[in-house]
């Protein structure tokens, strides 16, 4: 999109918010005044500027798309999923290292609407489990989780939910796998004969955390110069983002090796 164009759709939510409506298909103009709860006086304008550009004609009593209007309203929701993403929270956004995402799924951010972000409740709890992440878990009933990092209370913690039901897949990096092994043996060796259990092993680069599932996603990213984030947790329970999440697991999974005994 062109410089002009941009401005004609993003400068205005009244515009934005009507090629989005007519995406949906062909509006009468008492239509588009309910949906966007204004006035004929507030709303001609503005189809008069869409249509000035092409992207919207009239019809008979209807506004509908033009073939650009179309193809550009195709094409607007992934960008206004974008911005409200980043809009959230620009400065955690521009903070943290959102490179180390794959590339596929990282197009795919915008799924990540209405995101909010979880904290310790104090500097004494910085690096524990947040407890909206711990609640939030344990009344969930299927868990995918990868860590490149190892934290000393979760070998219990996935554990304890594995043997209450929760149907459980981890994911970790090598050298997170070598000190689980070495320092918690007996509870990973109870955590892989339970049948509602999977492990796997990546040896590819990975950066961040997360779990997904049935209920949440939990991101954890890198600040920008590589340093782990221990405070700050990306939360969604959006359906969008539990799908990128289960995504963003498939993505590893399919280049793990899977653990079946120890």
């Amino acid at each position: 999109m062109n410089s002009q164009l941009l401005e004609l759709i993003f400068l205005s939510e009244k515009r934005k918010d009507l090629l989005l409506f007519l995406k949906d298909g062909p509006k009468t103009i008492n239509e588009i005044k309910i949906h966007l709860n204004a006035s004929a006086v507030a709303v001609l304008p503005q189809l008069k500027k869409l249509r000035d550009d092409s992207l919207v004609f009239r019809t008979e009593d209807v506004y509908i798309l033009s073939p650009l209007g179309i193809a550009v309203a195709g094409r607007m929701q992934a960008m206004v999923s974008l911005l409200n993403v980043f809009g959230t929270c620009y400065k955690y956004w521009a903070n943290h290292s959102i490179e180390c995402i794959p590339t596929l799924l990282r197009s795919r951010i915008g799924d990540l609407k209405n995101c909010t972000f979880s904290e310790p409740p104090d500097r004494t709890r910085l690096f524990e489990p947040h407890r909206e992440f711990v609640e939030n878990l344990a009344i969930s009933r299927r868990i995918k989780g990868t860590a490149s990092i190892f934290h000393p209370l979760y070998p219990s913690l996935f554990l304890s939910f594995a043997k209450k039901g929760a149907d459980i897949s981890l994911l970790v990096t090598r050298p997170v796998y070598e000190r689980i092994k070495e320092e918690y043996r007996t509870e990973f060796r109870e955590f892989m004969n339970l049948e509602n259990t999977c492990f796997y092993v990546c040896d590819e680069k990975i950066e961040f955390s997360h779990v997904v599932t049935d209920r949440f996603l939990s991101l954890s990213l890198p600040f920008s110069d590589g340093i782990f984030d221990h405070k700050q947790d990306v939360m969604c329970f959006d359906p969008g983002a539990l799908r990128w999440g289960e995504d963003l697991f498939a993505y590893y999974r399919d280049r793990s090796e899977e653990i079946t005994e120890i």
